[in-house]
């Protein structure tokens, strides 16, 4: 009995009979719609009409969608053909319907297959109705955002959308998506975690890599504990990650975070009306932080964050790359190149969306990674040529002796590569301009032929120094050698940033 109501279309617990309309101002019964298993979460509202899915057809109507799907089985060979005759028997077929919110008219209904949409994969999803610029969107709203194991996994690499006119009801496209989460709809694309697609064609988004200039998948990454949804606004998304998370569109630099504070477990961070409003809803969760309060946050003026960027695609070759040793996170400059923060800013579960860097870096005794307050420490680049951001000079690493940075990839042909020296060690706070320690002095070399003989730089002072190296033939890795020099006094010597670009074809 249950496999010849789910032919009819699935029927659920969480669902209702009918739909009716009230009027605000008198209170007025307008209308009322009867249908048979109308699911919550598949009821919208558009600029004229509600849109929702009823999960009963008739008969003729599934017979129409069969012969439809049977036209693309012609060029299949008979064991194919075989296959996905079974899997259309197989098929969760539902009523799509559209009723005039003014009067209760209905305006079209149309037979849909959303297969595969919900109820796939640990934690199921179920099935969701959106609605954005006469565009239905029909997905997967699980209630649940922990699952990256299974989603590295491939457990949803079916799970659909599916896109209507929300005109007539007919289908725009589908496409298995891949997702993670509840999808949302901002501006003309839809984020479905970790993706976003073009809400009119289904065409995923791409930009690209920042280490092979090729084109990728568009990503976002969510690091630490990341249970609810997102939720958007035109320019930014905010989540847990961890702890508060946000995701600047514009910039597209990566995951940024407000320490200390956390979101509900579904989605109670609100962006509306210029604000980001956040009601407390982490009482009696185990989770602890120290601000358990509800937060409203405002715009201020713009200013550069730390971040944590993502990325799906190859490492090598390396066409053009900027890198900051010891920096706590990733930025954009202001011509939109990424810095990427070396050692990278390790989220608290690795997931296949981590832009991990496969350096090797040997230190002096005593040295390690230095990371100075940002806004607090003064760096001096006006006068210098080449000069990156000035946060790039606010982290180095500190008595680095070796660094083997990979470029190409095994099967990949020798290059040239110019490759661009930061070096710098300001002083923080109190520390400014501290030079009673004297200069360091030390020594370069790039591929094992020295470049730099006696480079000197001043302990606590705002200058910094920058080198550029043409040609510098690499077969696998960029080989980074430092040592102090005989008037170095014992002094470590500094690397504060990278840059590379290949110069050949």
């Amino acid at each position: 009995m249950d496999d010849k109501l789910k032919r009819r279309g699935r029927q659920t617990e969480d669902s209702t009979d009918g739909v009716f309309a009230i009027e605000v101002a008198t209170g007025k019964h307008l209308w009322q719609y009867r249908g048979k298993t109308i699911e919550h979460r598949t009821i919208a509202i558009g600029d004229n009409a509600v849109y929702f899915i009823d999960s009963s057809i008739t008969a003729d109507q599934r017979q129409a969608i069969l012969q439809q799907d049977k036209t693309r089985f012609q060029n299949l060979s008979d064991e194919e053909k075989a296959k996905a005759e079974a899997e259309l028997k197989t098929q969760d077929l539902r009523l799509a319907v559209a009723i005039e919110s003014r009067t209760g008219n209905k305006l079209w209904e149309q037979a849909v297959d959303v297969t595969d949409c919900s109820d796939i994969g640990t934690g199921g999803g179920k099935l969701s109705l959106l609605y954005h610029n006469n565009v239905l969107v029909l997905c997967g709203a699980n209630a649940n955002g922990h699952y990256w194991q299974q989603f590295m996994s491939g457990e949803f690499s079916q799970r659909r959308l599916l896109a209507l006119s929300a005109g007539d009801g007919k289908k725009l496209w589908s496409k298995d998506a891949n997702y993670r989460h509840r999808p949302i709809i901002v501006n003309d694309e839809i984020i479905a975690e970790p993706w976003s697609y073009n809400l009119y064609s289904g065409t995923q988004k791409t930009r690209k890599n920042p280490l092979t200039g090729e084109d990728e998948a568009w990503s976002l990454m969510r690091s630490g504990h990341h249970c609810g949804m997102l939720a958007g606004s035109p320019n930014l998304l905010t989540f847990r990650s961890g702890f508060t998370g946000f995701y600047d569109l514009n910039e597209d630099a990566g995951t940024q975070h407000f320490a200390g504070h956390r979101t509900g477990c579904w989605i109670n961070a609100i962006p509306a009306n210029g604000l980001i409003s956040i009601p407390e809803s982490s009482a009696g969760c185990v989770c602890l932080f120290s601000i358990s309060s509800t937060i409203v946050m405002e715009p201020r003026e713009e200013r550069e964050e730390w971040a944590i960027f993502s990325s799906t695609g190859a490492k090598t070759p390396i066409k053009e790359a900027a890198f900051n040793f010891g920096a706590p996170g990733d930025r954009r400059d202001d011509v939109g190149k990424i810095w990427l923060a070396y050692p990278r800013p390790a989220p608290e579960r690795v997931t296949s969306l981590d832009l991990a860097l496969d350096f090797e870096t040997a230190f002096s005794k005593g040295g390690g990674w230095v990371s100075r307050n940002a806004a607090a420490t003064e760096v001096k680049t006006d006068s210098v040529s080449q000069a990156a951001p000035e946060w790039v000079y606010t982290s180095w690493a500190d008595g680095l002796t070796h660094a083997s940075i990979p470029l190409l990839g095994e099967n990949d042909p020798p290059a040239r590569y110019t490759v661009r020296v930061h070096l710098a060690a300001p002083g923080e706070g109190s520390d400014q301009n501290r030079a009673d320690s004297g200069p360091r002095h030390f020594s370069l070399k790039l591929q094992g032929k020295t470049v730099l003989e006696d480079a000197a730089i001043t302990e606590g002072s705002s200058e910094v120094q920058v080198f550029e190296f043409d040609n510098i033939e690499v077969t696998h890795s960029l080989e980074i050698e430092e040592s102090t020099a005989a008037a170095g006094n014992g002094q470590l010597p500094v690397l504060n940033g990278i840059e590379v670009v290949r110069v050949d074809p």
